[in-house]
């Protein structure tokens, strides 16, 4: 786990879309939020429907169906 940053770095590169001013902490949270929802795509939790839904704004009806 030591070097997940390096893994992440790509990830976090296409997110800013070019900008190269630094993630804020609600950028960060929303990428944050990002890659948990494609995990749970990933590990069967939600369908990838569900992941459309919230990647279009409703993200917070989706997590409350996660917990």
């Amino acid at each position: 786990m030591k070097d997940w940053i390096t893994q992440l770095l790509p990830i976090i590169e296409e997110f800013k879309d070019g900008d190269d001013t630094s993630l804020d902490s609600e950028e960060v949270e929303k990428l944050s939020l990002i890659i948990r929802l494609k995990i749970d795509v990933h590990q069967g939790n939600i369908s990838d429907k569900e992941l459309e839904i919230a990647l279009n704004g409703d993200i917070g009806s989706i997590l409350n169906t996660l917990h």
